[in-house]
């Protein structure tokens, strides 16, 4: 079965959303694949402090916390890349991921919600990249 392409976007942003977005599903007998990838071309900052989330190709069976595999590459801004976990909560209607969480550098294996990205601020001229891929049971 082809994968289909689709256009992943953050939720929760303040203002405009300097990011673009790329991806591709499949969705076949109950479960939805995917890969997602957000770009931050403009510098782009979260409505409140629960960071970003990300819309779905396919709405996820509401009713369980599904946790996907998520990395931040963060290209001129520092050089490192790290990994989390992008999350959908139980009482969530499944339409999104609610929070994407990355390990933090200062702190251990500290999760923190993605707030901002940088995209071209403070000079950078290398986007960062956000990746999220995993599998959920579908509506």
């Amino acid at each position: 079965m082809a994968a289909t392409s689709w256009t992943p976007n953050l939720t929760n942003v303040a203002g405009v959303d300097g990011t673009s977005g790329t991806g591709k599903y499949v969705n076949a007998n109950g479960v939805c694949t995917f890969t997602a990838q957000i770009v931050a071309k403009k510098e782009t900052v979260s409505a409140s402090s629960a960071g970003f989330g990300l819309t779905l190709p396919v709405p996820a069976a509401a009713g369980v916390r599904y946790v996907f595999q998520a990395s931040l590459d963060g290209r001129d801004a520092d050089h490192g890349v790290w990994t989390g976990e992008a999350q959908i909560y139980a009482g969530s209607d499944g339409s999104q991921i609610d929070r994407i969480r990355v390990t933090s550098p200062s702190n251990g294996a500290a999760v923190l919600n993605v707030e901002h990205l940088y995209g071209d601020a403070e000079g950078a001229v290398e986007a960062e990249i956000i990746t999220v891929t995993g599998s959920y049971p579908t509506a």
